[in-house]
């Protein structure tokens, strides 16, 4: 058994005899873990420019049917990696093809201003209150894409991965997936550290640097997005609200169900419609024939026509909040009245996913997540876990009754944009449905 094809980038730009080429095929199946090389090839360029053909014999004992493998290449110059690919390129299993054209990109080009050079993946490791660490892998695209990968070591289903726009300023890193940010410090071209929800330097001994890999760490991960689906001419966009990119839909997995979603829908033929779904970004052949980026939707959850990306004045408040796939920031906690922050990076919020009954969000002071069960009335939280941040004593103390109150918590209750928990018949704490921007 073989695995072929070639291996290019867009760049009108020569490479020099002694450049390599690097092509190696990799069984991705577990995202939490490090994934096998099964077979590389590697070769200098010579006298040849792209695009370059490679081929990798694989034996056939090492392909199992339910495993999910993928090709990762790069293009090195003296040592020093001039290109890569930061897209999956799935192969071999999932009636993918044999072989496949990979684009590289560059190393050095960046779509967008920054002081980083990009593509890039940072890992390190952050303390936690209840396990021995999370492992964090972020990456970032030239354009304006990121995923972050969290695996909180040793938690059954603890692994979490988001993606979402990043944007720089004044080197200060901001991750936004579209319901909640995170912040970054750049310390230098390969080091991030890690701030506070305020973009303050976190005062603790941990290390909460993530440093830059070797090798960029393709975005192939399953995650939940959030952004406006439009149907026009038999072909679907769907555009990411966080980073405003846009990729063509796929129409397998559960690509009928989100369009048949949008045939019913109130908005108008080809107007966009909000949607969330867990899905992937996948190389596939375009219409037109060449391989392009596009979106599959594994998942299809909920659309919203009164939301959008940028959603109107006028019609901002009409939407009728539910609770999974919602983003509900804290109002009261008993009798506490919250004060409303002007900055969404530091409010007392959750989201409860439609997917695995998970639900995550900021308690006052951490990051937290954690698994739910509801029926009709009933609501009930647990396995709840968090980070290990320095805080204030106001901060740590709100944060306490935060947590307590989601574990007390046996029933809620909407009433219209507003979600109550309760105790009983006792009303404990109150929530807001905050729209999407």
């Amino acid at each position: 058994m073989t695995v072929s094809g070639t291996a290019a980038y867009r760049q009108r730009i020569a490479m020099p005899p002694d450049a390599v080429l690097s092509v190696q095929l990799e069984d991705v199946t577990l995202a939490d873990a490090p994934s096998p090389v099964l077979a590389e090839f590697s070769e200098r360029f010579g006298d040849r420019q792209v695009p370059i053909a490679f081929t990798l014999p694989v034996p056939k004992t090492a392909i199992h049917a339910n495993h999910r493998y993928n090709l990762r290449a790069s293009i090195t110059v003296g040592g020093a990696l001039r290109f890569t690919t930061t897209r999956l390129y799935p192969v071999l299993t999932d009636d993918r093809l044999n072989r496949v054209d990979l684009l590289l990109d560059a190393v050095t080009a960046n779509a967008l201003p920054t002081p980083l050079s990009l593509p890039a993946s940072f890992a390190g490791a952050l303390p936690c209150a209840d396990c021995p660490g999370i492992m964090q892998t972020l990456t970032l695209r030239g354009d304006g894409l990121y995923r972050l990968r969290r695996v909180y070591q040793e938690k059954p289903n603890g692994l979490f991965a988001e993606a979402g726009g990043w944007k720089i300023t004044d080197n200060l890193l901001r991750l936004n997936n579209g319901t909640e940010t995170s912040l970054f410090a750049i310390l230098d071209n390969d080091t991030l550290r890690q701030l506070d929800t305020a973009g303050q330097p976190i005062k603790s001994p941990a290390d909460l640097d993530l440093r830059r890999n070797i090798q960029v760490d393709p975005l192939n991960d399953s995650v939940q997005w959030y952004g406006e689906f439009q149907y026009m001419a038999d072909a679907a966009t769907f555009t990411e609200c966080a980073s405003g990119l846009s990729w063509p839909v796929v129409m397998t997995g559960d690509y009928l169900t989100a369009e048949r979603n949008y045939s019913k829908s109130a908005v108008a033929p080809g107007s966009p419609l909000w949607v969330t779904f867990k899905g992937r970004l996948e190389q596939r052949p375009g219409m037109e024939g060449p391989v392009i980026e596009q979106m599959v939707i594994e998942k299809f959850n909920a659309s919203q026509p009164e939301k959008a990306c940028k959603p109107a004045a006028s019609n901002a408040g009409l939407a009728i909040a539910e609770l999974k796939n919602t983003y509900w920031k804290l109002l009261n906690i008993g009798d506490q009245q919250i004060p409303i922050s002007p900055s969404a990076t530091n409010q007392i919020h959750m989201i409860m996913a439609n997917e695995g009954s998970r639900v995550s969000g900021f308690s006052g002071c951490n990051q937290f997540t954690g698994s739910f069960k509801h029926s009709s009335q009933e609501l009930r939280f647990s396995q709840m876990a968090r980070t290990m941040m320095a805080c204030s004593s106001p901060a740590m103390e709100l944060e306490t009754k935060v947590l307590e109150a989601l574990n007390a918590t046996t029933h809620y209750r909407i009433e219209g944009e507003h979600l109550l928990l309760l105790t009983g018949n006792k009303v404990i704490a109150r929530f807001e449905s905050l729209y999407l921007r």
